[in-house]
């Protein structure tokens, strides 16, 4: 039977997997580039070696990432202790809304070199504007469980 429990268990070890599965790509992104840019016409407005920047914008990418899943992480340890309407659990999603945000800046900066770099920014900022939305519908709960809670 599938349970909430069961459900929150299986995202927070879905968070550890992914972390460590872009810790392995830390060590592999130069020769995924390298091997990329053999693979690729130089698509883009700016032609020549792409290493460098691409070497940038992805460990860039990589570190905000980094940080929306620690936020992810830690907003659901809050779910999993009761915590949910708490001002806390805002701040992680505004921070997490945010690196989607700045990653989708990181990608649109990429497209000056390969076009294909367009579909991951919208993706990103698409992603960055809905927790957005649920960052705004948590604040509004934070709020209306706040004046409940002095309610007699």
């Amino acid at each position: 039977m599938w349970t909430k429990t069961k459900s929150l268990l299986l995202s927070r070890f879905l968070t550890v997997v992914v972390a460590a599965l872009f810790v392995a790509l830390s060590f592999l992104l130069p020769y995924m580039i390298k091997f990329y840019d053999f693979l690729t016409e130089p698509i883009g407005l700016i032609k020549g070696d792409i290493f460098i920047p691409f070497c940038i914008g992805l460990y860039t990418a990589e570190i905000f990432a980094f940080a929306a899943l620690y936020f992810l992480h830690r907003l659901l340890n809050n779910i999993n202790k009761d915590i949910v309407f708490d001002n806390d659990n805002t701040r992680c999603l505004r921070i997490i809304s945010w690196c989607c945000i700045l990653a989708a800046i990181d990608f649109s900066i990429l497209c000056l070199w390969r076009y294909i770099f367009a579909m991951p920014a919208v993706l990103a900022l698409m992603l960055g504007l809905i927790i957005r939305v649920l960052k705004n519908v948590f604040e509004k709960a934070v709020e209306i469980k706040s004046e409940n809670d002095f309610t007699i």
